[in-house]
């Protein structure tokens, strides 16, 4: 029925927006070979995708492509950055691409092959990358209630922040050097660990902040 938006996602999209969105999205993919592309919220549910690759799990993709943009944002604000895009590598011919969409979503994109980031990048700076802002700027609150993905933490001592910022660091480097040491449940485990530690943080229970940090830490390492 036109006008009426999906529920259960950040943000809910008219019959017009989403026809706007599966266009837009189907003109990358058209325009980029080898490549699948998807919105998705901030808490990593996914909005749509035109067509869904055989054999891949996109909702735990999604999931972990939240989770890492999400746990990086401190570290790049840190940094100065306050819009930035994540590209992660596999092996010689597979890529993943995550791209902030307005504030509410982001796009995912996954490349193979020939598939090229340059153009990917050319055209996110161009016309697509302006009617997706638009998309998402136009979409509607949510009809049910979503927890936000993060909450803003409180500022804590130094020791805690410290633990956060390696934590955060070690994480990277895991995902940059062997991104399939978070794949699957170790993943879903690292995005649940985050929100443990945001809610901590922001209740001001530093104690359990820091034990989560090294629990995680501790984990990880872990074969």
């Amino acid at each position: 029925m036109a006008g009426i938006g999906d529920a259960n996602i950040g943000f809910t999209l008219t019959a017009e927006g989403r026809t706007r969105l599966i266009r837009a999205l189907d003109n990358l993919t058209q325009a980029i070979p080898q490549s699948v592309a998807l919105l998705i919220d901030l808490a990593g549910r996914i909005v749509d995708v035109p067509k869904r690759p055989a054999g891949i799990n996109l909702e735990a993709i999604s999931a972990l492509a939240a989770g890492c943009h999400a746990s990086t944002t401190e570290l790049a604000v840190t940094m100065g950055e306050k819009s930035y895009a994540l590209l992660f590598e596999h092996g010689d011919d597979r890529q993943v691409y995550v791209w902030p969409i307005g504030a509410r979503g982001l796009l995912v994109v996954l490349l193979k092959g020939s598939a090229s980031v340059e153009l990917l990048e050319t055209h996110m700076e161009g016309k697509l990358g302006v009617e997706l802002d638009a998309i998402v700027k136009d979409a509607r609150e949510p009809m049910k209630t979503v927890p936000p993905p993060r909450i803003e933490p409180a500022e804590g001592p130094s020791v805690i922040e410290e633990k956060v910022r390696s934590l955060n660091a070690f994480i990277m480097d895991i995902q940059a050097n062997k991104p399939a040491n978070l794949a699957g449940d170790r993943g879903k485990r690292l995005l649940k660990a985050r929100e443990e530690l945001v809610q901590a943080m922001s209740h001001g229970f530093w104690d359990k902040a820091a034990e989560i940090c090294d629990e995680t830490r501790a984990w990880l390492l872990a074969p």
